[in-house]
């Protein structure tokens, strides 16, 4: 019994021990799936904290045990790392457009009239006071005398004074002349972004027309001739550009010339240009022209007037220039329509520029104007103004720093064009008379060239050659040069010494005498030198030798100028 009580008991624990067994299975199975579950929730909703170190007692199923606390901790950042290269060269060419005026090396060679003494102003660039007297006197009772004033600021008003008398006489009978000239000016600065400038000049050309014919005797008053001008004139300046990017410089002019025989003229001349940049390479201009005169004397009185209207348009870039203008111009009551475009194309990184165009002018002729070229001609009787018609091509440019070149080549057709040609008249061949050819055409052949070194050296020459190919009325072109060389040298040869050369050749002009025969004078050759030392401060001295070959030639016919000649003195300058 006590057998059977014992296998009883041993069977029950068995099944006891096997249930357990079960029971543990089954609660790990159940431990291993929450935990599953629990890492598949929390990579699903990505949360940003987890508990560490959990772990679930298969006894105690319902107690947690936590073995560490929460300790959070940032994620290692990442270090930049720079690579050392070379920078992208940069090759592409920028397009820049500069407004930068053209350099106009052209100059306008015209007869002008000599002086019974050819002379040149002192080279005053080491006088830097403000003010100066100069004297001087020469072999041919020749006294000089100038004067300079100049006071005020250049941020303010600036006034200036200037005055000047040379004296001349000669070996030959009335060989005589006298040159005066007064001017004042004043530069007003102080209105807003304009510059005016007002001016109140009085010039005076005394001499005698002592190129009579042997044959006739004179007295001295009949010989003398005087010229008077009085000239008043303003110009305004715009310094920048309006709100409409206009800038403009209108200048007026009032002059009244008259002589000692009961002639006297009165001109108005308006000049007002205005510009506009429409882009950086387009300009765009406007002007308005009016040159009015009134002329008398005992017997007539003349009007003469010119008005222009003056469009214009001027595109620029690198390689190229290119202005187009067409000006309606009144010539008193006749219509002319002008043209003058040119062009000009930069070679060689603008070292060398071609250039060419067609321009038409008109050169208006007054009393003045005739006298400024011929000292001694008669009264005028009548005005015709001259049209000239140019068509041209050439090349300028710069090799270089100092030296610069320009060539031009012209073919000229000129209406009315201005002659000079002594009187045939008796007793009268001294006077010389005013001639208009209807149609004269040429060819002209000009050039200049110039080197400079700062300011220690200056070399500018200029040459004009002209061939006239054809005329309608008269035989010859009286009184007009064919060829001129003119050239100047002025060198530094030590700080406070100048020395200064002119040099002047040209073929002599036809002329017509008595009976209409025809001649031509001959070659001349002009040269002067000169020189200024200072001596102290404010003291220089100067020397000048003109016409130092004692060629006395004649440019305009029957008139002998000086042969060589000194002129010498001193100048102070001040404060």
């Amino acid at each position: 019994m006590k057998n059977y009580i014992k296998i009883g008991l041993l069977f029950l624990f068995f099944i006891a021990c096997f249930n357990v067994q079960a029971q543990r299975k089954k609660q790990n199975k159940k431990s291993v799936k929450a935990k599953k579950t629990s890492i598949k929730s929390n990579s699903t909703s990505k949360t940003s904290s987890t508990i560490t170190g959990v772990t679930l007692d298969t006894v105690k199923p319902n107690v947690l045990t936590i073995t560490s606390t929460f300790k959070p901790f940032l994620k290692g950042a990442s270090k930049l790392n720079f690579t050392a290269s070379m920078p992208v060269l940069d090759t592409s060419k920028l397009n820049l457009a500069y407004n930068i005026p053209a350099q106009n090396l052209m100059f306008t060679y015209q007869p002008v009239p000599i002086k019974p003494i050819a002379y040149t102003n002192s080279f005053n660039t080491n006088i830097a006071n403000s003010s100066y007297i100069k004297l001087g006197f020469g072999n041919y009772a020749m006294p000089y005398a100038e004067v300079g004033f100049s006071f005020g600021s250049n941020q303010k008003t600036l006034f200036n004074a200037f005055a000047k008398y040379h004296q001349a006489k000669g070996s030959i009978l009335y060989q005589e002349s006298t040159q005066a000239q007064l001017k004042l000016s004043a530069d007003f600065n102080t209105i807003k972004n304009h510059d005016l400038v007002a001016s109140l000049s009085y010039k005076l050309s005394s001499q005698n027309k002592y190129g009579t014919n042997p044959n006739f005797v004179f007295t001295k008053d009949q010989l003398k001739q005087n010229f008077n001008t009085i000239d008043a004139a303003v110009q305004l300046h715009s310094k920048a550009n309006t709100e409409f990017g206009i800038s403009y410089h209108p200048n007026l002019t009032a002059s009244m010339f008259f002589d000692d025989r009961q002639a006297n003229e009165t001109t108005i001349i308006l000049d007002a240009p205005f510009e506009k940049y429409i882009s950086k390479k387009l300009l765009v201009g406007f002007g308005v022209f009016a040159n009015m005169s009134f002329y008398k004397n005992s017997n007539t009185s003349i009007s003469n007037n010119v008005f222009a209207i003056q469009p214009k348009i001027q595109f620029a870039n690198q390689d190229l220039m290119i202005k187009l203008a067409v000006q309606p111009t009144w010539n008193n009551t006749e219509l002319e329509i002008l043209p003058d475009i040119s062009a000009e194309y930069y070679l060689a990184k603008e070292k060398f520029i071609v250039l060419g165009g067609i321009k038409s002018s008109i050169q208006k002729n007054s009393y003045q104007s005739l006298a400024s070229n011929n000292l001694y001609i008669d009264q005028p009787t009548a005005f015709l103004n001259s049209k000239t018609n140019e068509i041209f091509g050439g090349l300028k440019g710069a090799v270089g720093k100092h030296f610069s070149f320009l060539g031009k080549l012209s073919f000229l057709k000129t209406n009315n064009q201005v002659l000079f040609a002594n009187d045939t008249a008796n007793n009268k061949s001294q006077n010389f008379n005013i001639l208009y050819e209807p149609d004269l055409k040429s060819i002209r052949i000009s050039g200049e060239i110039s080197y400079t070194d700062k300011e220690k050296f200056s070399l500018v020459t200029g040459v004009a050659l002209t061939q006239f190919t054809s005329q309608e009325k008269y035989e010859k072109a009286f009184g007009i040069l064919p060829f001129e060389i003119n050239s100047s040298i002025r060198y530094h040869v030590l700080k406070d010494v100048i020395l200064k050369s002119d040099l002047f050749i040209w073929d002599g002009a036809h002329y017509r005498v008595k009976n209409n025969i025809t001649g031509k004078s001959k070659m001349a050759i002009d040269l002067n030198i000169g020189a200024e030392v200072k001596v102290l401060k404010n003291i220089n001295f100067y020397l000048d030798l003109n016409n130092l070959f004692n060629n006395e030639y004649q440019r305009w016919n029957q008139y002998n100028v000086f042969g060589f000649n000194v002129v010498g003195g001193v100048v102070y300058s001040f404060h």
